[in-house]
């Protein structure tokens, strides 16, 4: 679980350590991609994992971050481009599903995926109860983190996408 505070510093605690983590996020804006946004964002899925191992093309990166159905915002680090999460709006049994998250490798570490999803969240807390996203199976660092975060494996799509793995999916209660 985690909580933003008055200063605008992310919360959450790290069990495996058993300790409370700050991570300062003065200096970071979360908008609507523009057009352009929405390319760079593409290019970005593309080239990093676990798209590449999954075999995502940058036309199926495109076309997904061009598609009027998802919302596409974009993190921006002291005014560069840093991290973007695409959502569904009605995407899982009328709630809103999270596609994708992604931080460019020059950001990561610096709480901007947990600050995206923080943001979905709160986008659709007002008038949703629950959000869910997906995982890969053998992306351990991603599962980790998005239970860290509060989201529960809730199933699990054998050989969705590679044969041998499955596509898990996660669910979070928001209210």
């Amino acid at each position: 679980m985690y909580l933003v505070d008055r200063n605008g510093n992310l919360k959450f605690f790290n069990h495996q350590q058993n300790l409370i983590v700050t991570i300062n996020l003065k200096g970071l804006d979360i908008q609507l991609a523009t057009s352009e946004e929405r390319d760079w964002t593409a290019g970005l899925i593309a080239g990093s994992e676990p798209w590449i191992a999954l075999g995502t093309s940058l036309e199926q990166c495109r076309k997904v971050c061009r598609h009027p159905e998802y919302l596409l915002f974009v993190a921006h680090f002291q005014g560069t481009c840093s991290g973007s999460i695409i959502l569904h709006p009605l995407g899982l049994a009328s709630s809103p599903y999270i596609k994708s998250v992604v931080v460019s490798d020059a950001f990561r570490g610096r709480g901007i995926g947990a600050s995206l999803i923080a943001f979905a969240e709160n986008y659709f807390r007002k008038d949703s109860k629950h959000i869910f996203l997906c995982a890969s199976s053998f992306n351990t660092r991603a599962r980790t983190f998005y239970e860290r975060l509060g989201y529960n494996p809730v199933g699990e799509f054998k050989d969705y996408v590679i044969e041998g793995e499955s596509e898990m999916l996660y669910h979070k209660r928001l209210r």
